[in-house]
């Protein structure tokens, strides 16, 4: 072999981006189930926020939420992290957009658009 020779070595890989890290546990229902989803997880956001958004200052629940729009309350909760900024599976991709209050109402928090 020559002295000059060295073989090629890729790039390391990017980091992975939102789109591409599922919000899920290692389970293969899981995985299928985020896989399902991930189109429409943009929209069931914007709607979920709308809603809270025009609740005003009266804010609403996440039980508010689901009946509100109909959605599935295992597709509300992680909107409502997405739009807390505060969900692990994000990376701080998305920014805040509501807040959960100290206020109870039926013994669930109150959302609020910041």
């Amino acid at each position: 072999m020559r002295a000059r020779h060295t073989h090629y070595v890729p790039p390391p890989d990017p980091p992975p981006s939102l789109w591409e890290v599922l919000p899920s546990v290692p389970v293969d229902t899981s995985e299928a189930a985020a896989v399902r989803i991930a189109p429409h997880t943009a929209s069931q956001r914007e709607a979920v926020f709308q809603y809270i958004k025009a609740r005003g200052t009266f804010g609403a629940t996440a039980r508010e939420v689901v009946h509100g729009i109909t959605i599935s309350p295992d597709s509300c909760r992680p909107r409502l992290r997405e739009l807390q900024g505060d969900a692990s599976w994000e990376h701080g991709q998305l920014p805040a957009r509501i807040a959960r209050t100290l206020t109870k109402r039926d013994g669930m928090r109150v959302y609020v658009a910041i």
